[in-house]
């Protein structure tokens, strides 16, 4: 098993390639000279940027500092897709703590008392100015998509689109 343990991290971006309705989304996590993809649903990153959101608003401020966000850098190749996701805060450097872990493909089975996961994970801290700046960014690209339907919120097609509450 290879994971990523990465103290500090440089950047920490969130962004989609593709057209609206057919993006594919990834993080990258920037270290020194460390390039690492993986590749996020849509509502991953939706829900990381809420809670990040959350958990800032509920912590005082030690470092007011502004990130400049950036966009990936392509082509982009990922390490693996993102399943389960964790998020803590460290109050004495004002940090927030983020797993990534590896998509589960094997039916989410299990393991055994004592038995190793093959399944790999990334973890690193993010100042509050990147978590910031990804709360900020991640919101933005999330809501970026397809316009809705007003009538069944739906997202519409370019192609075309039949609303369900008029069928």
């Amino acid at each position: 098993m290879s994971s990523f343990d990465l103290h500090e991290v440089d950047r920490f971006i969130v962004g989609a390639v593709g057209m609206p309705g057919d993006r594919t989304f990834f993080f990258q996590v920037h270290a020194g000279k460390t390039l690492i993809s993986f590749k996020a649903e849509k509502a991953q990153i939706a829900a990381l940027a809420e809670h990040l959101q959350h958990l800032l608003a509920d912590v005082a401020a030690t470092d007011t500092s502004h990130v400049e966000w950036s966009t990936l850098d392509l082509p982009v190749f990922p390490e693996w897709d993102v399943g389960a996701i964790g998020l803590g805060y460290e109050a004495t450097s004002d940090s927030v703590l983020i797993v990534l872990n590896e998509l589960d493909r094997t039916g989410g089975a299990g393991l055994e008392i004592g038995a190793e996961s093959s399944m790999e994970s990334a973890r690193f801290r993010l100042t509050r100015p990147q978590a910031d700046a990804f709360v900020k960014h991640g919101l933005s690209l999330v809501s970026a998509g397809r316009p809705t339907c007003t009538f069944c919120s739906a997202p519409i097609d370019p192609e075309g689109y039949n609303c369900a509450c008029f069928n």
